[in-house]
């Protein structure tokens, strides 16, 4: 007798129909979501338990009387799901590299969402024991980095070849796209413009990259407004991938330097703050940013608090359609 798992159709259902169309703010990778990797799902089980597992988070988030249960489903999917992950992601291959890259993908929106915006982003949480500490998100978002380099030159002619396709802007172009916020960012290498006792010239030369980077991102999200083609929620997950590890390594160390750059970051997770998977990032990070820096670097970050409070004024009262 074949057996008919109804939670199970229904999670998939409601990935088919709705969260889908969350993953993507562009039309032709809305497609890729919804029709492709279903269809890779069905030959590579981790990848439906991955799926399964974030529809069953995102169902949970329009039907709240639901939410123990659902997350219950959820949890039980993405352990499977991650355990059958590991296996495959030892021994990639061109014919489970598309399959590997989506679940790593989905599985780090699934690493906040899961979290109830107490998960970590950019900071381990040191005020956890270790063993029930989360992977950071952006740790997560730079495993996507390594599956890239090691199995890019297959999925270029893959199924997923639109998804990995980047988009560059020149810097007097990204700047010219959003001028204020151009002008803003370009103004933070104050900070570094020179060496220091602090500061190595290798310290400024990643700090400038990682600035360059920013701002690049910051004008092509204002011109994915107008741009169907650029898919403002990739540019919003590929500024943590492209940054050089050095920052991160910074970061870490909390340089004041890198902390604010960082707080900065928060101007991209506010246009993405209405997708469910991604509410409540920003004002984590700035809240993890301004218990850590100090007093007298402060004044650097209130344009960052400032747009915060903005935007979650704006939002007030409305329920965004994405959640």
């Amino acid at each position: 007798m074949i057996s008919l798992e109804v939670k199970n159709l229904e999670l998939l259902h409601f990935y088919t129909t709705t969260t889908c169309f969350t993953l993507s703010s562009c039309p032709e990778l809305q497609h890729i979501w919804q029709q492709v990797v279903p269809r890779i799902a069905f030959t590579h089980h981790f990848l439906l338990h991955g799926i399964l597992a974030f529809s069953a988070l995102h169902l949970a988030c329009s039907q709240p009387d639901r939410k123990t249960l659902l997350y219950t489903e959820a949890s039980a999917h993405h352990n499977i799901g991650l355990g059958m992950f590991r296996n495959a992601i030892s021994d990639i291959t061109p014919q489970n590299c598309d399959a590997c890259f989506t679940f790593s993908a989905i599985n780090a929106a699934y690493a906040w969402a899961s979290s109830d915006q107490t998960g970590n982003l950019f900071f381990s949480d040191t005020l956890v024991p270790e063993e029930h500490s989360n992977l950071e998100w952006a740790s997560l978002l730079r495993g996507v980095y390594t599956l890239l380099k090691a199995a890019g030159g297959w999925m270029a002619s893959g199924s997923m070849t639109l998804i990995l396709q980047p988009r560059y802007m020149e810097p007097g172009s990204a700047k010219a796209a959003d001028p204020e916020v151009g002008a803003r960012l370009t103004a933070l290498s104050q900070l570094w413009d020179s060496p220091t006792e602090k500061l190595n010239v290798s310290d400024v030369e990643v700090l400038n990259e990682t600035l360059a980077l920013l701002i690049e991102a910051c004008g092509l999200v204002a011109l994915s407004s107008i741009d169907r083609q650029i898919d403002m929620i990739l540019v919003v997950y590929g500024w943590p991938i492209k940054v050089p590890e050095a920052f991160f390594a910074m970061v870490k160390g909390q340089k004041p330097e890198a902390l604010v750059l960082l707080a900065h970051y928060s101007l991209l997770l506010n246009r993405v703050d209405h997708l469910w998977y991604m509410h409540g990032m920003s004002r984590s990070l700035l809240r993890t940013i301004h218990r850590k820096i100090g007093k007298e670097w402060e004044s650097w970050i209130a344009w960052p608090l400032q747009n915060l409070v903005l935007t979650e004024f704006n939002d007030q009262g409305e329920v965004g359609g994405a959640r």
